[in-house]
């Protein structure tokens, strides 16, 4: 019942500064970009967990592969598409591209625990609140899962499915820092003939020096890990937002160069595009930063260390000022994957960039779509 409470206080407090943002910025604020929703789809694993895909397809398909979307760990699929200046997905579809907008399990309105649906409302998604509170009581058994499960259960279900819906023998996948560690594994133990080639975008998948101090210190707290089936992100981003941004959360550096996002755009991450995650997928990270290797959860199988098994054409990338999936970690995976089609790109000052990109500003960044998102294009276009 306190429980029921805080969230009760919580929600009228966000309601209350978001109707004031509203007044501020308008419609875009509340209600993100919805203009031409795309297609929704909802599909089964092998497990019995609901996913949900969004399709943005084009007038004319100009007889490109289907491109699936990929978010990482934390967020949802709005990452790719958060508002009209920052859609991936909508740049790809006026290019030509099917594109296939994803969540995971446990992200956006896929199947996640009844009480992460709950304490979603506090994002004031005025659409989806039947939705929640409809979707709520059937995920009462479902409150944890790892990356392995995204791997072997989530990714197949996906790619299988856009395959049958497009008639295609294979698709591009491009993934944001776990949505590219979750191909690297797939690659190497499930169908790797159903991928062109994919893309990784700040997606670690080794740690050969001292990560960042922050990271290692909330990743490896046991109690952290275990807390956070029931005290998690969502509720936290929504207390941030209250401030409009004023008071920052302790680890907000990990995910962005502040000085590459606007606050508009950073405010409108946090109260859409994150979700909840799982005890199981933190307790796996936790592994990278004590190990420094990316392993299955029951350690018999090593992704860090059989990247050789990787043939797929591949473009990774990286932002310098990546405090999540940096240049290192790219570096690794670009050096130790056997495609003899690859290629590493870094978004630097340096490299003649406007700036030095860090994790989550690669996509949403001031300039991403002129920089990284016409990069991208470039490349696929060649293939």
């Amino acid at each position: 019942m306190r429980n029921l409470s805080i969230l009760a206080v919580t929600i009228s407090l966000v309601l209350c500064v978001y109707t004031c943002a509203y007044a501020e910025f308008g419609l875009d604020f509340l209600n993100g970009y919805f203009k031409d929703a795309p297609k929704q789809y909802f599909i089964k694993t092998a497990d019995g967990w609901t996913l949900a895909l969004s399709r943005y397809m084009p007038e004319k398909i100009k007889g490109k592969t289907p491109v699936i979307l990929c978010h990482g760990f934390n967020y949802n699929n709005y990452f790719w598409d958060l508002d009209e200046a920052h859609s991936f997905a909508r740049y790809l579809k006026e290019k030509g591209y099917d594109v296939w907008n994803v969540n995971l399990r446990g992200s956006g309105d896929s199947s996640k625990p009844a009480l992460s649906d709950l304490r979603s409302l506090t994002k004031l998604q005025l659409e989806k609140i039947p939705q929640i509170f409809m979707r709520a009581p059937m995920n009462i058994t479902k409150f944890n899962w790892t990356i392995d499960d995204h791997v072997h259960k989530d990714l197949p279900a996906i790619i299988e499915f856009v395959k049958s819906e497009t008639g295609c023998r294979q698709v591009t996948w491009i993934g944001h820092s776990m949505g590219g560690m979750v191909m690297y594994a797939y690659l190497q133990t499930e169908d790797a003939g159903s991928i062109k080639n994919f893309v990784a975008a700040g997606s670690m998948i080794n740690l050969d020096k001292e990560p960042n101090p922050l990271l290692s210190k909330i990743m490896t707290q046991k109690p952290i890990t275990d807390a956070s089936l029931l005290v998690n992100t969502t509720v936290a981003y929504q207390m941030r937002n209250l401030t409009l941004g004023t008071i920052k959360l302790p680890w907000e550096e990990l995910f962005y160069n502040k000085e590459n996002m606007d606050d508009l755009t950073v405010i409108t991450m946090f109260r859409i595009a994150v979700d909840d995650t799982a005890p199981g997928v933190i307790a796996q990270f936790s592994n990278i930063i004590k190990t420094g290797k990316f392993a299955s959860v029951d350690k018999r199988f090593n992704y860090t260390d059989n990247m050789r098994l990787i043939k797929t054409p591949a473009l990774l990338i990286a932002g310098s000022k990546d405090n999540l999936g940096g240049v290192n970690t790219v570096l690794y995976a670009y050096d130790h994957i056997s495609s003899r089609d690859k290629e590493m790109h870094v978004f630097s000052k340096e490299n003649g960039y406007s700036a030095d990109y860090g994790h989550c500003d690669l996509f949403l960044g001031k300039n991403s779509k002129e920089e990284v998102y016409d990069y991208i294009h470039r490349w696929l276009k060649r293939r």
